[in-house]
């Protein structure tokens, strides 16, 4: 009897001390952290169109995911409602890991250091460029060269593609590693930064000409435009202000070298070196701008004076007070803005160049 009690009263302390630790909302299931890793890798591959090897940044994949079906949208950035192709980049970057990256795909590479074709890691950043070797489109790689991107096309906005398509084959312009991520040990002065290699148009991968020196190309445009650059200009821009200059005016015109109006000169540079389409129109073109003061004034900016109706200069800002515009005597030059009798009537930036 002495043994049945002790027995009884030892069941009644082990359920007891069972019943505190017994959680009924817990299912008695071992969890394997790989199947579920897998389980993730499989369904965010699936809906990326790709096999991604289980190394991958799954918030990231994550973040991407749920851009997808956002539409075109130009100069936004709103997941769901609209953005273009940089607005999505530099959106996944913010939301992911809280990295500001220059808002526009041609100033975009500076944010990188460059990186092969076969050594390309989810995540790294896909430029493409025109026929003229200017970058206007930007995107983010997953693997098995399929990337994601926002398209102009139709109108589809948010999705993927892959890199061995005969239009992106034919685009792809350089890659690179966003700096804060890339955990190289060892990067060599030419990977430093893609912009090093794609500063003039050209990459030296695709052609055989030797690099020239940033410093010296802004102290070259510095001398032929007669201003003093602060060596963060876009220099893709700046390239393709440059190639303008001398162009003389012909009304109703935008042909680089051969003629062009106010309008036609300004709405040129920027189709040609970032593939943003402003209005040929004053007004129009107006409304595609963010109003701007004088004192706010920078690269890249658009200035517009007006006389009665007509818009005798539409210019855009270089530094220390001074525009480029398409003069009716002398053609595409550069002008300081004091000198100028017309009033100021507006001034703008790019939205989608917010460098």
């Amino acid at each position: 009897m002495k043994r049945k009690i002790l027995f009884l009263a030892f069941l009644g302390l082990f359920c007891s001390v069972s019943a505190k630790n017994y959680d009924p909302e817990l299912p008695f299931v071992v969890t394997n952290t790989a199947d579920v890793l897998k389980g993730d890798y499989d369904k965010y591959g699936e809906k990326l169109g790709t096999k991604f090897k289980g190394t991958e940044d799954l918030k990231l994949l994550k973040e991407i995911v749920s851009w997808l079906g956002t539409p075109y949208k130009y100069a936004s950035s709103n997941k769901g409602k609209g953005t273009d192709c940089s607005g999505f980049v530099s959106g996944v970057y913010n939301n992911v890991y809280n990295i500001k990256l220059q808002r526009s795909s041609s100033s975009m590479v500076v944010n990188v250091n460059k990186v092969k074709r076969n050594e390309l890691e989810c995540g790294d950043l896909l430029f493409f460029a025109n026929d003229k070797g200017s970058i206007y489109h930007v995107a983010i790689y997953l693997a098995n060269d399929v990337f994601a991107h926002s398209a102009t096309s139709k109108n589809i906005g948010v999705k993927t593609d892959n890199l061995n398509s005969t239009y992106y084959k034919k685009a792809f312009y350089s890659a690179g590693r966003v700096k804060q991520l890339d955990k190289r040990g060892s990067v060599s002065e030419d990977e430093k930064s893609t912009s090093n290699s794609v500063v003039s148009g050209i990459d030296k991968d695709k052609k055989d000409k030797k690099s020239e020196n940033i410093d010296d190309l802004y102290s070259q445009y510095s001398r032929d435009f007669g201003v003093k650059f602060s060596g963060k200009e876009d220099l893709t821009i700046l390239k393709e202000i440059h190639s303008w200059l001398g162009t003389p005016y012909q009304s109703g015109q935008s042909k680089k070298g051969v003629g062009a109006d106010a309008a036609g000169f300004v709405s040129g540079v920027f189709e040609n070196a970032c593939n943003v389409l402003l209005s040929r129109t004053p007004d129009k073109m107006k409304k595609n701008l963010s109003k701007t003061s004088k004192n706010q004034l920078k690269f890249g900016d658009v200035v517009f004076y007006k006389k009665g109706e007509s818009y005798p200069i539409i210019g855009i800002y270089l530094a220390d007070g001074k525009i480029v515009y398409t003069s009716v005597s002398k053609g595409v030059i550069t002008v300081d803005m004091k000198a100028v009798t017309f009033s100021v009537n507006f001034m703008g930036s790019v939205p989608a160049l917010n460098y």
